[in-house]
């Protein structure tokens, strides 16, 4: 298909007609005119230089992903058998996983429609870098290798087992069964043999691939490694050393410690002085202090700041032995190993090493020693939104401000202290439902609520959490259960509440000691009260119905509820109502606001947020009729609307 191109004399821009879009795209030389967090519709990366776009549609293709038109059929070394063909979108329901570097995806796909083979646009690109390579004795397979693989294998290296970087080699047969074998450029061409430089025997080592090259029913001592990676191994010594052990350097200085760390050669098991993990391979030895650590606790910064506490907390490995709980795990921390502790006078916060570092918890970097943790405490406090008050009022001793400016609104605030409330009464802060006293302002009906969102350049991501996700507590007080909850990460569990069995975040509540009592966030964070517009009385979260089954139905769907499912009650009324029912499928966005994202890939245009449209279309996927909250179409002439529920899993 040929790329038409034609000058656009009034705007003096270049304009294609692109096969994947039904408007004219406009180029763009100057990124710096578009959206920072514009995203190719080709290969679903930030825009990053030369585009080209259609502004009615917010439809972007980087310069390099729309003139791959001109490359419509490849043939890749990949896949030799057939040409791939490029389509502007899979062939597939919904999205896709490409064959080399199993990422999912929506965007633009090269793919072999007999053998189902699919390349994302940035691998197939890879071609131009890739050379085959002849076989080898590590591996059953050929392998090719690519001088330059843009970080799209994201798996470890099969050797060492650490992340991919630089040169590397890689496996296609094994890609297209989920094998992923990938080698570091210097791992590929390690020798099959070799003399250890520590080893006083001089026993020749043998490199060993993954899996073993040798009968499973050998009773020799080899077959009972549990291979992680490739290992240098000499029957007669009995030692087996992984890639890191085996280059591991004899002897380490290290700032945090003022003794040189030296090497033990040999294998044993150990518990490592510095995590209190248990270790069975080489350690390193501080004879003076007669310390034994694992390679990698050797670096561990003495000072780190974490998401979970509010303090510096610092390294130990001398605390006197006495009983705690880990503030991350709530399991028990062994004082007489290394931890991480909080020195304030006031605070006896510790968690376990493995705790503190764990990347959903700490950021990877250290804390300077002379860092000055007061003045930012005291930076913090003097950080008030509230940057003006208008007009204050006095109630007996207290003064009270009624009308105020905050940092994030253009109009000022006013003070409401009673009024008709309903039930679409939320704050525009955290989105939860309001009750009187709270600042209005009186010309603006609708906005979003605030978030805390990463603006980190190497983030890799967009990471953006809401008011009441960012504030969650280590400990939470739950009027449905008697014991504490702890908020325990890398966990996943049945949820008490909706007995669902997991959730994507891997957080839950949880009651560790007493008994197994579990929620999820979304449950710990329902709202103990809502409002329903047919009841005068606020309705509150109900964790039990004792009542006769007759009355076990939700009073706006009508329909059945579980006795075993929380829901929203009035007593004085006799109200009963699904959480659903009672917050909506969007509990947290106002009626009216405007999405102006793009929430899938099957619809261009951006969405309002409507509630009861009996009189609209129905929904685009599931073909019912919304009677709940859903998203329709700003543009009238679309005539789209789709259940928030169908758009979600969209997505």
């Amino acid at each position: 298909m040929d790329l038409t191109v034609s000058e656009s004399k009034k705007r003096g821009e270049m304009e294609i007609q692109h096969f994947s879009h039904h408007h004219p795209l406009l180029f763009i030389q100057d990124q710096s005119v578009t959206d920072k967090t514009t995203l190719c519709f080709g290969c679903e990366e930030l825009i990053d230089g030369p585009s080209y776009g259609c502004n009615d549609c917010k439809y972007d293709l980087h310069k390099r992903c729309a003139e791959l038109e001109l490359t419509h059929h490849l043939n890749h070394p990949f896949h030799p058998q057939h040409l791939l063909t490029l389509l502007p979108k899979s062939p597939y329901e919904g999205r896709w996983r490409c064959d080399f570097c199993r990422k999912i995806s929506s965007g633009f796909v090269y793919h072999c429609d007999p053998c189902k083979f699919d390349l994302h646009i940035n691998c197939a690109l890879l071609q131009s870098s890739i050379a085959p390579n002849f076989p080898t004795s590590l591996h059953q397979h050929p392998l090719f290798f690519i001088q330059d693989h843009n970080e799209e294998a994201n798996h470890d290296c099969s050797g060492c087992m650490k992340p991919l970087s630089g040169p590397i080699y890689h496996c296609s047969d094994c890609s297209l069964s989920d094998e992923f074998f990938n080698l570091h450029k210097q791992c590929a061409e390690l020798p099959l043999e070799i003399n250890h430089p520590y080893d006083r025997r001089k026993h020749p080592l043998t490199l060993l691939p993954k899996p073993p090259t040798h009968l499973h029913n050998c009773s020799c001592y080899l077959c009972k490694i549990q291979w992680e990676g490739f290992v240098y191994s000499c029957s007669f010594c009995k030692i087996e050393l992984t890639l890191d052990d085996f280059f591991s350097p004899q002897t380490i200085t290290n700032a945090n410690h003022e003794h040189p760390w030296t090497l033990l050669s040999r294998q044993r098991s150990f518990v490592c002085d510095f995590c209190g993990t248990t270790g069975d391979r080489t350690p390193y030895i501080c004879a003076i202090c007669d310390l034994l650590v694992h390679k990698n606790c050797i670096s561990l910064p003495r000072n780190i700041l974490i998401t979970r506490h509010h303090h510096v907390i610092s390294h130990s490995y001398s605390l006197p032995q006495q009983d705690e709980l880990c503030r991350i795990c709530y399991e028990e921390v062994d004082t007489r190993y290394g931890n991480y502790h909080c020195s304030a006078s006031d605070c006896d916060y510790i968690a376990h090493v493995h705790c503190a570092t764990n990347t959903a918890i700490w950021d990877g970097k250290s804390i300077p020693e002379d860092y000055d943790e007061r003045s930012m405490e005291a930076l913090d406090e003097s950080m008030n939104l509230i940057t003006d008050v208008v007009e204050e009022m006095s109630f007996g001793e207290n003064t009270v401000a009624v009308e105020i400016k905050h940092a994030y609104h253009d109009h000022n605030l006013r003070l409401i202290f009673s009024g008709e409330m309903n039930d679409d009464g939320q704050c525009d802060g955290c989105m939860k439902p309001i009750s009187t006293p709270f600042y209005r302002c009186e010309q603006c009906k609708v906005h979003h609520g605030f978030s805390y969102k990463c603006n980190d350049g190497d983030c890799g991501q967009f990471f953006e959490c809401d008011i009441q996700c960012i504030l969650l507590s280590d400990v939470l007080e739950h009027p449905s259960q008697e014991h504490l909850l702890f908020l325990i990460h890398n966990f996943s569990a049945k949820c008490s509440a909706c007995r669902r069995n997991g959730n994507p975040w891997n957080m839950v509540y949880r009651c560790t000691k007493r008994c197994d009592f579990t929620l999820d966030l979304q449950c710990a964070t329902l709202p103990l009260t809502a409002w329903y517009k047919y009841d005068r009385h606020p309705l509150t979260l109900t964790c039990t119905d004792d009542s006769n089954p007759s009355q076990h139905y939700c009073d706006l769907c009508e329909y059945e509820r579980d006795p075993n499912d929380w829901f929203y009650y009035c007593a004085e009324c006799d109200n009963s109502l699904h959480s659903r029912c009672a917050l909506g499928d969007l509990p947290f966005l106002k009626i009216g606001s405007n999405l102006n994202k793009r929430l899938f890939h099957k619809h261009p245009h951006p969405f309002t947020i409507v509630k009861n449209i009996w009189d609209c279309p129905p929904c685009k996927f599931c073909g019912e009729v919304c009677n709940g909250q859903a998203l329709q179409c700003k543009k009238s002439e679309c005539n789209f609307s789709i259940h928030w529920y169908c758009a979600y899993h969209l997505r």
